[in-house]
């Protein structure tokens, strides 16, 4: 699940695609941001408001989840020397990927029980090498086991996936990166085939994606082929560093 303009997503396998595959010369491109219209659903069901104490401790809930994600998230520094940032450089709300039963790759709001849902997205220049580091808080652990659940199986759902003119072919679970400390690790990994603009590529993408408590981490990382090596060290190194920062934080510790 990866491409141009929407990255796929290790565990969540979209999410997936979530990050993209490239322009029309190939590379790797950045997340899609959220369809026009839509909003993160928080902790209350659709066409409802809280109110009261509870819209009180709702709003302090989703405000502290966001501190969290904007500080575990990585910047292009992060990444190394020579990564940038890519355009749009955060989404936030980042949608939830979906893969759809006739296997087009898709975006939704995010689910009823997120207090934070940040995308950071970068690129390499020399490389065309682009990545995106996704952070995501919900308010309990089951919220976070299913949304892992629910991104592991589009990952099964079908190994060749489109979204327009973008095609994605060998789409699959993979072992997921050795990185300590979380409850749970899935990966995907898989190639963009054709650009949004039709031109065909031959470009790889990883998704490596972490659940610690109620916290969803994820790195997505696309480009050529020949650098498949460099990917999988982008996206083991990327999850390792975002955990490492989480466990940093006072409040999601709290929630663990």
């Amino acid at each position: 699940m990866a491409g141009g303009a929407a990255a796929v997503l290790v565990l969540t396998a979209v999410l997936v695609r979530s990050l993209g595959g490239g322009g029309e010369d190939g590379g790797g491109s950045a997340v899609s941001p959220a369809p026009t219209g839509t909003k993160p659903t928080g902790t209350e069901p659709t066409g409802t408001e809280p109110t009261g104490t509870k819209a009180t401790d709702t709003k302090a809930a989703e405000a502290e989840a966001r501190a969290v994600a904007t500080r575990v998230a990585l910047t292009p520094p992060d990444w190394g020397s020579g990564f940038t940032r890519h355009t749009p450089y955060e989404v936030d709300p980042a949608p939830e990927p979906v893969v759809r039963e006739n296997c087009e790759l898709a975006g939704r709001p995010s689910r009823i029980g997120t207090l934070a849902s940040l995308q950071r997205n970068v690129a390499e220049t020399a490389s065309g090498i682009a990545g995106t580091s996704e952070v995501r808080v919900f308010a309990d652990d089951a919220t976070a086991q299913r949304y892992l659940a629910d991104a592991r199986d589009d990952i099964h759902r079908c190994p060749d996936q489109f979204r327009g003119k973008e095609r994605w072919s060998g789409v699959r679970e993979a072992n997921p990166p050795e990185v300590a400390g979380f409850d749970e690790l899935v990966a995907e990994e898989g190639r963009q085939v054709v650009t949004a603009k039709g031109a065909k590529v031959n470009d790889v993408y990883v998704i490596a994606t972490g659940r610690d408590g109620r916290n969803i981490l994820s790195a997505y990382v696309v480009g050529k082929a020949a650098l498949d090596a460099r990917i999988e060290q982008y996206a083991a190194d990327t999850l390792r560093e975002m955990h490492r920062r989480l466990g940093q934080q006072p409040e999601a510790a709290a929630g663990r």
